[in-house]
């Protein structure tokens, strides 16, 4: 499945809150996530990140741990992904690392999750980062990513975000760019 996003940054939570309520969509409880990213190529994968790169994620949340795969397409917000629940992360850690992946940068954030329409809506409070919103699309591994981020962001834009709060690097690149 192929996963094109929009991330924007929020200036006013409370405000984007209402718009989204307003629209139908009720975010979840707050979840608490701690990414663990992975490479092969070392901390500077993330500076020359390119068409086809895969970076694995172990996702800890509070009862269970998540395996995710994301494959570059056309950009960091633009992956073809797959994603399970893992019963043993540390089976998973060990793994990777015989596969020659290692560690390289962590994210730890708080993550409401919601639904609007065909839309999920992430609005995340990210350590060291800030506040922000991502809106998803699932779609087929031939969709133009362009026509998908179009759409995006006239929702977007519906509740009264702006494209040039658009930020297009995922959370452990922006990490990556603020330790180095």
């Amino acid at each position: 499945m192929r996963e094109i996003e929009i991330k924007l940054k929020v200036k006013n939570k409370a405000e984007l809150q209402r718009q989204l309520e307003e629209k139908g969509c009720f975010l979840s409880d707050p979840i608490s996530q701690h990414d663990v990213n992975y490479s092969k190529g070392g901390i500077d994968e993330w500076k020359n990140a390119k068409e086809g790169d895969i970076m694995p994620r172990i996702r800890y949340q509070k009862d269970f741990a998540e395996f995710n795969v994301k494959q570059q397409r056309s950009g960091e917000m633009d992956n073809t992904e797959h994603e399970t629940k893992v019963s043993d992360p540390k089976a998973i850690h060990k793994i990777l690392l015989l596969l020659g992946y290692q560690p390289e940068i962590e994210v730890t954030k708080i993550r409401r999750k919601g639904k609007l329409g065909e839309y999920e809506i992430c609005l995340d409070e990210v350590e060291q980062l800030g506040s922000y919103v991502e809106l998803e699309k699932l779609t087929d591994d031939n969709a133009d990513p362009q026509v998908v981020r179009e759409e995006l962001f006239r929702v977007a834009e519906s509740l009264g975000l702006s494209r040039s709060d658009e930020e297009t690097r995922g959370y452990d690149t922006q990490i990556y760019y603020l330790s180095h």
